[in-house]
């Protein structure tokens, strides 16, 4: 059997009364998409991946607003996130880039305000976010079970740990921005 190939920039399907219900094409910015619309013609349903690599699915309700996604980001991390009837996201689970397991919750104006994770090594950890996404404060446990919080600044860099070290003495340990310690105390 001889394969027959159709091109285009884009297909629509339509429904008996000429209203596009389907489009699979690619986006302005050359991006291939597929999206879903309901009767009204918004809508519902998109997915699409972008130049990065990164891949999406987003659902919306019947007002438009983003109320679920699905991603995987060109880092390797992916996630599940819900959102309120006005679009805000307040619920998001996935994989960090490092593959460990996370999830958040946001409680107030759109802004992550909880996220829980497991480190690589396997143990539960607590991070705080700032209004821009970097997580500043890291509660947990570290790899052996003993519990630490450690401290971010904007970049993300680690610079203070205080906690119980392996043999249950209490330690505060300042590190610079190369993750080399400058005073330990115990």
């Amino acid at each position: 059997m001889k394969k027959r190939v159709v091109r285009a920039e884009e297909f629509e399907v339509v429904d008996e009364e000429g209203r596009v219900r389907m489009r699979i094409g690619v986006s302005n910015d050359e991006n291939p998409f597929f999206s879903l619309m309901d009767a009204d013609g918004s809508v519902r349903a998109r997915f699409g991946i972008n130049a990065d690599g990164a891949a999406g699915l987003a659902i919306a309700d019947d007002n438009g607003k983003i109320r679920a996604t699905l991603g995987l980001s060109s880092d390797g991390s992916a996630s599940l996130a819900f959102g309120d009837r006005n679009g805000r996201i307040r619920a998001k689970f996935g994989l960090s880039a490092d593959s460990s397991p996370t999830m958040g919750t946001q409680m107030e104006a759109g802004q992550l305000k909880h996220s829980y994770a497991l480190a690589e090594q396997g143990s539960p950890t607590l991070g705080l976010y700032d209004h821009t996404g970097k997580v500043r404060v890291r509660m947990g446990l570290a790899a052996k079970g003993s519990p630490v919080v450690r401290l971010l600044d904007h970049e993300g860099q680690m610079r203070l740990v205080v906690g119980l070290a392996d043999d249950e003495t209490p330690f505060v340990q300042f590190v610079d921005a190369a993750d080399k310690p400058t005073w330990t105390q115990r």
